[in-house]
């Protein structure tokens, strides 16, 4: 079985315009969204090891509301995409050996030695990264990375709640006038919804399963905003079931720098 490995991992202890509150929705994945989002956490890689078909949770980026929530707030990456799964964990563990995981101590948690990062009940992982899962064709270099590309939001949002704002990755009005004008040209993340039926105000857990292959972007910072202006320097990880490649940012375009695995599978 494939154990993350912890060598190099050393351990320190240690929103679009604002709306009122009454008009605020905690919006999950919406049918039509290019992407879904989660966070990549120790404690949970090391449980999706034991799991055929890992669960993956939405990664909320916005301030809660109190008006209800909308959407899907799982992915399964189901047996077609095993070796996805693997890859992301080799992925987190290769982020590490750069940028080393921060713990900070649980509330009256009994003192451990999380240097041995046996014990992660103890602590909350401060620094998760954030990976976003797209269909496997997705061309991502000519498009904006953290951008939902979502044209029908608000017709979607309205099956959950009546009104709604538009939670984003990256906050200003010039991402949201791409998503919505640009949505039409990118095709939505394929997966099947679940059988579950939709209360007002609840978002659905059963988790969404990909129709066919994907791929993940792992950033190895959270400032959206950067990426989406392409700031030179940045750097992700495109992680598909074949490989793990490094990408970084140069003079406004997108430039592959290493292949850090292969599967010779």
């Amino acid at each position: 079985m494939h154990r993350l490995p912890l060598i190099g991992l050393a351990v320190s202890l240690s929103l679009l315009t604002p709306v009122s509150p009454a008009r605020a929705t905690n919006d999950y994945f919406l049918p039509g969204d290019a992407f879904f989002p989660s966070r990549l956490i120790l404690k949970n890689l090391k449980e999706q090891e034991q799991e055929a078909e890992p669960v993956y949770y939405y990664n909320y980026v916005c301030e809660y509301a109190f008006c209800g929530y909308a959407g899907y707030s799982q992915l399964k990456l189901d047996k077609q995409n095993s070796e996805l799964a693997k890859n992301i964990r080799k992925a987190y563990s290769l982020i590490r050996k750069s940028q080393p995981i921060r713990l900070q101590p649980k509330k009256n948690a009994r003192f451990t030695r999380p240097e041995d990062l046996r014990n992660l009940d103890n602590y909350y992982e401060t620094n998760g990264l954030s990976i976003f899962f797209y269909n496997e064709d997705h061309d991502w270099q000519n498009w904006k990375i953290a951008i939902k590309y979502n044209e029908n939001w608000r017709e979607e949002m309205k099956n959950f709640v009546n009104t709604g704002s538009y939670c984003a990755f990256v906050k200003t009005p010039d991402a949201l006038k791409q998503s919505l004008e640009q949505g039409k040209h990118v095709l939505p993340l394929n997966v099947q919804l679940p059988e579950a039926d939709i209360k007002t105000g609840k978002s659905v857990d059963p988790p969404l399963i990909p129709k066919g292959p994907l791929k993940a972007l792992i950033l190895y910072d959270d400032n959206y905003k950067q990426y989406y202006d392409m700031k030179n320097g940045k750097i992700l990880l495109e992680v598909t079931s074949k490989s793990i490649t490094r990408y970084v940012i140069y003079r406004r375009h997108w430039r592959k720098h290493a292949v850090l695995y292969v599967n010779k599978n």
